[in-house]
């Protein structure tokens, strides 16, 4: 009978071991999906405009105050923003990130810290219906030219919020001295050579240079051809005199 009893108890302390591991297992499970939070601010966007990644974490589960957080995006072929991101967490366990997406297709994003992960958060991007307005400047010479020298000119491509449109080619033209009509100022007369393209940086801002092989004023433009981002654009025609 007492074999019998201790038998039971075997089976009982088993199966109830079993029960603790399984329910810790899961546990663990749902508590990890949990210790981080990710979400985004839309789930469908197009080509171009600005999204926003918010996250959280158990501010318990951080080794030192305002350690940083690994966001992994992962975007489409083409895109400058499919890298890891080392984002800081405030005291409250909260981050974030603001994006431009800058390829269609799906996205996706995950945020790790150690050992926790967050679930995968994805978002569409779409094809724009209409194209953004741009803007683009052209400036300089900045000093006195002569022949013979380099002609230095610079500019800026911005959409219609100022904001500077980077890594986007921008070619150039130059027109001679129209010696045909040197006191008229009649652009069609003159002999226009086109040039580059030049990239834009980061910022938006460009600078390319062109040969002064003759005196006189000479005609320059810069144009943006547009993409499926952005519309096309020209500057407004500069008249650097040389010496």
């Amino acid at each position: 009978m007492m074999r019998i009893y201790n038998i039971i108890c075997v089976s009982f302390l088993l199966l109830t071991t079993s029960a603790i591991v399984c329910a810790t297992g899961n546990e663990s499970q749902i508590s990890e999906a949990f210790f981080i939070d990710l979400t985004i601010s839309e789930n469908s966007i197009e080509i171009g405009d600005t999204f926003l990644i918010e996250g959280y974490i158990v501010p318990s589960l951080l080794s030192h105050p305002g350690d940083r957080i690994l966001l992994q995006v992962t975007s489409p072929k083409g895109s400058r923003a499919g890298v890891y991101y080392q984002q800081r967490v405030n005291s409250e366990g909260l981050f974030s990130l603001e994006m431009n997406a800058d390829a269609i297709g799906d996205w996706s994003f995950n945020a790790r810290y150690g050992e926790y992960s967050s679930p995968s958060v994805p978002l569409k991007v779409t094809p724009r219906l209409r194209v953004k307005e741009t803007e683009l400047t052209l400036s300089g010479p900045f000093n006195t030219v002569f022949k013979g020298d380099n002609v230095q000119m610079s500019g800026w491509l911005r959409d219609i919020e100022g904001n500077g449109i980077g890594y986007r080619q921008v070619s150039y033209s130059f027109g001679l001295p129209s010696y045909s009509c040197a006191l008229c100022e009649d652009d069609t007369r003159r002999i226009w050579q086109t040039l580059g393209p030049v990239t834009t940086d980061e910022i938006g801002y460009f600078e390319f240079s062109f040969p002064a092989r003759d005196n006189g004023k000479y005609a320059v433009k810069a144009t943006f051809p547009g993409d499926e981002i952005y519309g096309q654009s020209d500057s407004e025609i500069a008249y650097p005199v040389v010496l």
